[in-house]
C-alpha cells in the first residue's frame, strides 16, 4: 500500500497537476464563426477526427458543450451517408 501512495506522488507535480497535461484556453470554432455543424460539410467535420477516425473530445477540439453535441451528431449522420469514414485503417 505504502509503494501504490508513493507512486502516486511520484507520477503529480508540486501543484497537483500530471505531467504531461497541457491545458489550453482554446475558443470554440463554431461560435467565433457563427456556424452549426452539418453533416453536408465534410470538410470541416474531418478537422474534428483523429487520424485513426475517431471524434475529438472537447479538451482536444476546443470546441463548446454545445456544438460538440451537435458536432458528434453531424459527424454520425455524415458517417452513415459515407461522407466520413467509421474507421481509418494504419498503413
Amino acid at each position: 500500500m505504502a509503494s501504490k501512495e508513493r507512486n502516486k506522488k511520484h507520477n503529480k507535480k508540486e501543484n497537483g497537476h500530471s505531467r504531461n497535461y497541457i491545458k489550453a484556453n482554446l475558443v470554440c470554432a463554431f461560435c467565433t464563426g457563427g456556424k452549426t455543424p452539418n453533416y453536408k460539410d465534410w470538410e470541416t467535420l474531418s478537422h474534428f477526427l483523429s487520424d485513426r477516425g475517431k471524434i475529438l473530445g472537447r479538451g482536444r477540439s476546443g470546441v463548446c458543450a454545445k456544438h460538440q453535441r451537435r458536432l458528434t451528431q453531424a459527424i454520425k449522420r455524415a458517417r452513415h451517408l459515407a461522407l466520413l469514414p467509421f474507421v481509418i485503417s494504419p498503413q
